[in-house]
């Protein structure tokens, strides 16, 4: 990589009118933060926290960009509740005897 021009490609990629993409993925729990305050001494926090919580969001996102075009941005999110919803949502494989 050394050497060579960073921007090359979005040159090359104007002068063909490509899409630029850049795609990420994230996942985030459902799971409120542990819960911390303070208090008085001699006097023990009480903190209520629902434990209804829980799960997982995965996100997967994608930025088109192409010179003189508007840029586009596309994106997925699936929510998991719990792992048996998880995995009857997934596609069982298909066996042959």
């Amino acid at each position: 990589m050394a050497g060579r021009d960073l921007g090359e490609g979005t040159r090359l990629a104007a002068a063909t009118g490509a899409w630029i993409c850049f795609e990420d993925e994230a996942g985030q729990s459902l799971r409120p933060p542990k819960a911390r305050t303070w208090s008085r001494r001699g006097h023990t926090p009480v903190v209520m926290v629902s434990g209804k919580g829980s799960g997982r969001v995965p996100v997967a996102g994608l930025v088109c960009l192409r010179p003189g075009a508007r840029s586009r941005l596309l994106y997925r999110m699936r929510i998991h509740r719990d792992a048996k919803a998880s995995a009857a949502a997934c596609p069982k494989p298909i066996t042959t005897a």
